[in-house]
């Protein structure tokens, strides 16, 4: 179900709710109204990809390659795009390596958004690395922040929200994505910081984790997902789960 605000005009000129477009988020992001998103969730490029001899592991990997997409990103321009589209008491959610979360935080701030707190995601199935040379790679970091006063936290234990989310990868026979999040893990963040009716927006949808955990929990959602395959991958795995209804 469409839940539409009067004070915001949505259009065939503009951008639809409830859909992914096959577009640069930028221009997906100038076509959205203004103050028209309650959260933006989403898991851009994180730039880690190179070329390596990690021939000591096990399984034969010798790369960290996840495509050209994840090269060369700009992990600040988009948000400073984003800005003005996100209510008052609106939250922004971004997944990315440690190593960038600085520069993101500092870019929140500059854009309007106050730093409220670092999420980590603890992946129950790691994959393996050279145990007796590294750590297993078994976290992965959030930064949330806020806009403005009023902001949504719907606390969901019985205790408190420790900010730690505990769920497995997504098993490779399933993934459509090289990166994919998995439904728990955004359906967990979802019910926390937006309200049923509310619009979700992720400007790099991937294989449209947000988008059907959106559907799954009657948020309405806007993707934009640059990768054709990518997009053509995510409307089916949407149109499945909007079948199940």
């Amino acid at each position: 179900m469409i839940c539409f605000d009067s004070n915001i005009k949505w259009g065939v000129k503009m951008i639809e709710l409830n859909k992914i477009y096959n577009i640069d988020c930028l221009k997906g992001i100038k076509k959205l109204p203004d103050e028209c998103v309650d959260l933006v969730l989403t898991d851009p490029p994180y730039n880690i990809s190179q070329k390596n001899n990690l021939h000591t592991m096990k399984s034969g990997k010798r790369t960290i390659d996840f495509g050209e997409w994840d090269y060369e990103f700009d992990q600040e321009y988009w948000i400073k795009k984003v800005s003005s589209k996100v209510k008052t008491g609106g939250s922004i959610i971004i997944f990315n390596a440690l190593e960038n979360m600085g520069d993101i935080k500092k870019a929140l701030e500059d854009n309007g958004f106050t730093f409220k707190e670092f999420l980590t995601w603890e992946k129950t199935n790691p994959m393996p690395r050279n145990r007796d040379r590294l750590y297993v790679t078994a976290r992965e970091t959030a930064i949330w922040a806020v806009k403005g006063r009023g902001w949504v936290f719907n606390r969901q234990k019985s205790t408190y929200e420790n900010g730690f989310f505990k769920c497995p990868l997504v098993h490779h026979s399933k993934r459509i994505h090289k990166t994919q999040k998995p439904i728990e893990l955004m359906e967990d963040l979802i019910k926390i910081h937006s309200n049923k009716g509310d619009v979700v927006l992720d400007p790099f949808s991937g294989s449209a984790s947000t988008a059907v955990s959106c559907i799954n929990l009657g948020r309405n959602y806007i993707g934009f997902e640059l990768d054709e395959e990518y997009f053509k991958l995510s409307l089916r795995r949407v149109e499945d789960i909007k079948g199940e209804f």
